[in-house]
C-alpha cells in the first residue's frame, strides 16, 4: 500500500483515463440529450477533477512530508520528483481548461482527454525513476500519447506533425535504448546506482560511458528540442492543436530536463566523466539558445 500511496497522483489519472474510454463506450445509450450534456461536460469536468486530485495528492505528499521509494527502488518520490509532479498537475489542469472551448462540437474528444492523462502520469513517472527500464517505459508510456495527441486533428497539417514527430522520436527513443543498452553492458545493472558505482570504479571503461552520454543526450534531446533534434518542433507545433502545443512546450521539454538530470547527475556523477558531458551540454545549451532565438526571427506563425 505504501507503493500505492507514492504513485497515487499518477494512478488517479490513469484510472480517470481508463473510466473516460470506458463511459465514452456507453454514451451513445444515454440518448441524444444525455450524450450531448456527457461531451459538453462529463468528460472535461472528470478530465479536470483528475488534474485537481493529482494535485491535491502530490500538494499532501509535501505537506505530510512523504518520501520514499517504490517498486524495488524503481521509483523515488523525493523532493525532485514531488516538484515535478505538481507541475505536471498544474499542466494538466491548465491544458483541460484551454481544450474545453478549443473541443468544442469535437466527437473524439473523450479519447483526447483520455491521453492527455496518460501522457502526464507518465511525466510523472518519468521525474521519478531511478532504474533505466522505468525510465524507458516511461518515456515510451507519454510520448506515444503525445505522438496521437499531436495529429489529433486530422487535417493535412495536423497529419504532418503527427507522422513528423511519430518518425523522430522512434529514431530518439533507440538512441536512447542504444545508449541504455551500453550502460547496462558497462555497469551491469539498471538502477542508477548501479551505474554510478561501476563508473566510479571503471576507470578503463571511461569512453564507453563517454560514448553512452552522448546517445542519450541525442536520444533524451528529443524531448527537450535541444541541437540537433530540434528540427520536428516548428511542424509539430503549428500542426498541433493549440493547447497541445502549450502541453509540448512545457510539460514534455521539463520531463525531458527531468530525467536527463537524473540520469546524468546520479548515474553517471563521477569526477572522472561528468566534465565530459557537462561540456557536451554546455555546447549544446548555447547552441540552442542561439539557433532557437536567429531563426525564430524569420516565422510568421506565432506556433513555430
Amino acid at each position: 500500500m505504501e507503493s500505492v500511496n507514492l504513485i497515487g497522483p499518477q494512478l488517479l489519472l490513469l484510472a480517470v483515463g481508463g473510466l473516460l474510454l470506458i463511459c465514452d463506450a456507453f454514451a451513445t445509450l444515454l440518448g441524444p440529450r444525455r450524450w450531448l450534456v456527457w461531451y459538453m461536460v462529463g468528460t472535461p469536468g472528470l478530465a479536470l477533477l483528475a488534474g485537481l486530485g493529482a494535485l491535491a495528492w502530490a500538494a499532501a505528499h509535501a505537506v505530510t512530508d512523504t518520501r520514499g521509494s517504490a517498486f524495488f527502488g524503481a521509483y523515488e518520490l523525493d523532493d525532485f520528483s514531488l516538484f515535478f509532479s505538481v507541475l505536471f498537475a498544474g499542466v494538466v489542469i491548465a491544458v483541460v481548461l484551454f481544450s474545453v472551448d478549443y473541443l468544442r462540437g469535437n466527437r473524439h474528444q473523450t479519447e483526447y482527454y483520455a491521453l492527455v492523462l496518460a501522457s502526464a502520469a507518465g511525466l510523472m513517472f518519468l521525474a521519478g525513476a531511478r532504474d533505466l527500464i522505468a525510465i524507458f517505459v516511461a518515456l515510451e508510456l507519454t510520448s506515444i500519447c503525445q505522438f496521437i495527441l499531436a495529429g489529433f486533428l486530422k487535417d493535412d497539417r495536423s497529419s504532418e506533425a503527427g507522422i513528423k514527430y511519430l518518425l523522430l522520436g522512434a529514431v530518439a527513443a533507440a538512441l536512447t535504448l542504444y545508449g541504455m543498452a551500453l550502460l547496462f553492458g558497462l555497469s551491469g545493472s539498471t538502477s542508477l546506482e548501479g551505474i554510478a558505482r561501476a563508473a566510479a570504479e571503471g576507470e578503463d571503461r571511461r569512453l564507453g560511458f563517454v560514448l553512452a552520454s552522448v546517445l542519450l543526450a541525442a536520444g533524451l534531446g528529443f524531448k527537450m528540442a535541444i541541437v540537433p533534434s530540434q528540427m520536428w518542433v516548428p511542424d509539430v507545433y503549428q500542426g498541433a492543436p493549440t493547447p497541445v502545443t502549450g502541453y509540448l512546450s512545457v510539460g514534455s521539454k521539463a520531463a525531458g530536463f527531468a530525467v536527463a538530470l537524473r540520469l546524468f547527475v546520479e548515474g553517471l556523477g563521477d569526477r572522472a566523466i561528468a566534465p565530459d558531458w557537462a561540456m557536451m551540454f554546455a555546447v549544446l545549451s548555447v547552441l540552442s539558445m542561439t539557433l532557437g532565438n536567429v531563426v525564430a526571427l524569420v516565422q510568421t506563425d506565432i506556433k513555430r
